[in-house]
């Protein structure tokens, strides 16, 4: 029976334990992240209490980790592996599930809890002795069916673990909420998806099963309304093949790619991953907006497990070790998903590791009564002199109705004070609403906001007037000077200091002109460059603007292409 005392003796032990590789903790079953070597002889035969079931029937979305949480799982196993004062401040704005082996266990955390500065009342204890702490590797899935019913679906968990892989089927009973079983062995850190259908794994998910790439793709998408599975080679190199070690969606558009030296051997298997991002259309059509957190080498003992981060509740908590590289973390996050608050977390008792970090060890579960705000929004530039219409649907996961007056859509025109819009609702769930059209050519920002008749809200973006859609409005007398939308012009590195490089498939033997404006349409520099061969590298030295978003357009005697430039 674990204890409080046994519970002081872990923590004095442990200061050498933690010190050494993350593959040394052991908890109190004398597990640890990676497989032990019986594990390892029993991991494809042994007995699952997985249980399989039919897939749900009707619409289904599988809830991105940026909308609304109603709680995060936390395990109790000798520690929680993350630190107090990281749960004292979710505990006074978002509920958290904590569980703990039995009842006595209970009052022993509860007490731990309060001792620490936790606020208990938004505590929910649920009485399930895990195998160990890794709540986001084992925890149940949310998807909505039909944009009404959140449920949950489970999955054979990747490491046997009998009470672990229990774990979606307690917080179903729990919720009181259906529950699907997926046939497909995987685990929570190597998973991501953007709420709108697609979904990124590494390919630990094809090693791990016997089935077919095919057959794992139409089962993510029977259960989880996935329908596009994109499945990557790991270029960590290390034994756990987790995507959360070096990428993270944090917007339906945005991921975060963890960068390392050129003098690091897998230097070229990081830009691999980032230049696929790069390349691929987001659900919104057009390329991801791909941000870089540095790490150190391979060969360096910094430990940089940025990506490992938790988004709850428009807070992002950010794994913070006393490298050289912890601010410049926080600045990428910043960049990428502004109005949030960016949170350090150092580590205390369980240390940070780059394999295993904050977000292996907790886990959302989606909110059943969330407002859920379908919107595929405006980019690149739009000609109309009529203006141009906003559609959007919005959904109550708990049958609320919307309250009047809303949505609401809020508009900007070159950065000036947004305007607001009441939407028009038209038939199921669907609104409405048209922006003024100016004759020139002007940057347009918007973001919507919906309310039920209860008061519960969202913004969509989630960020709302800190981090709105952008397109251009083009009237009869203006040309397009920017694009939002990637084309065929890559910026290397981006975000940057001013200095970069520009490639482009312009055909050789021509002249090109490099110009860069504002977000408001000043040029701001200019320059004529010589293409001799195609796919030649071409650098800008634009280092003079401050920091900012600007657009660099490239012209040549057929074609004019642009991308979003980042300066910080």
């Amino acid at each position: 029976m674990k204890n409080l005392s046994a519970f002081i003796l872990f923590i004095f032990s442990s200061l050498l334990i933690f010190a050494q590789s993350d593959t040394t903790y052991k908890n109190s079953k004398g597990l640890s992240h990676s497989l032990n070597s019986y594990e390892l002889s029993i991991s494809q035969n042994h007995t699952r209490s997985f249980q399989q079931t039919d897939p749900p029937t009707g619409t289904i979305r599988n809830i991105a980790e940026w909308e609304n949480m109603e709680s995060v799982i936390v395990a109790y196993d000798f520690g929680f592996g993350i630190p107090y004062s990281m749960l004292a401040t979710i505990s006074q704005y978002t509920n958290i599930t904590v569980l703990v082996g039995s009842s006595s266990e209970q009052t022993t955390v509860n007490n731990l809890l309060n001792n620490n500065g936790v606020n208990t009342a938004n505590c929910t204890f649920v009485i399930h002795d895990v195998d160990s702490w890794w709540s986001r590797d084992y925890s149940p899935w949310f998807i909505a069916v039909d944009n009404q019913t959140i449920s949950i679906v489970d999955f054979p968990y990747n490491r046997p673990r009998p009470a672990d892989d229990d774990v979606p089927s307690v917080i179903a009973y729990e919720l009181n909420i259906p529950y699907y079983g997926m046939n497909v062995i995987h685990t929570g850190g190597n998973y991501m998806t953007d709420g709108y259908g697609q979904s990124v794994s590494t390919d630990l998910v094809t090693d791990e099963n016997s089935i077919s790439e095919t057959e794992i793709c139409n089962r993510m998408n029977q259960y989880l309304g996935i329908t596009n599975y994109h499945i990557l080679p790991d270029p960590l190199d290390d034994y756990i093949k987790h995507i959360d070690c070096w990428g993270k969606f944090v917007a339906v558009d945005k991921v975060i790619i963890t960068q390392v030296p050129q003098s690091d051997y897998r230097y070229a298997d990081y830009e691999a991953a980032a230049a696929y991002f790069e390349n691929t259309n987001c659900s919104f059509g057009y390329p991801y907006n791909v941000y870089r957190v540095q790490a150190s080498d391979y060969y360096d003992d910094d430990t940089n497990p940025y990506t490992n981060s938790l988004i709850l509740n428009g807070k992002v908590f950010v794994p913070q070790t006393g490298s050289q590289w912890d601010d410049e973390a926080i600045d990428v996050y910043e960049q990428a998903m502004p109005g949030y608050e960016i949170i350090g977390v150092f580590a205390s008792g369980a240390s940070w590791y780059n394999t295993d970090a904050l977000h292996c060890r907790t886990h959302g579960i989606a909110d059943r009564n969330m407002l859920f705000i379908k919107h595929f929004p405006l980019f690149d530039t739009i000609s109309s002199t009529q203006g141009i219409e906003i559609s959007t649907d919005i959904f109550s996961y708990a049958g609320n109705d919307i309250k009047t007056g809303y949505p609401k859509l809020f508009y900007s025109i070159n950065d000036e004070t947004f305007q607001e819009i009441i939407m028009d609702y038209n038939s199921k769930g669907n609104y409405t609403a048209t922006i003024p059209s100016p004759n020139d050519t002007n940057k347009i920002s918007y973001y919507i906001i919906a309310e039920d008749v209860t008061g519960i809200s969202a913004k969509n973006p989630a960020m709302g007037e800190f981090d709105p859609y952008i397109f251009y409005s083009i009237g009869n007398n203006s040309v397009s000077i920017a694009s939002v939308k990637n084309g065929t012009i890559k910026i290397y590195p981006n975000p940057n200091n001013g200095r970069f490089y520009l490639w482009t498939d312009i055909i050789q033997n021509q002249d090109i002109t490099v110009d860069i404006f504002s977000t408001t349409g000043q040029k701001l520099y200019t320059d004529i460059k010589s293409i001799n061969q195609t796919g030649q590298l071409v650098y800008v030295d634009a280092s003079f603007l401050p920091k900012g978003i600007y657009f660099v357009k490239v012209t040549s005697k057929n074609s004019i292409i642009s991308n979003k430039l980042i300066i910080n």
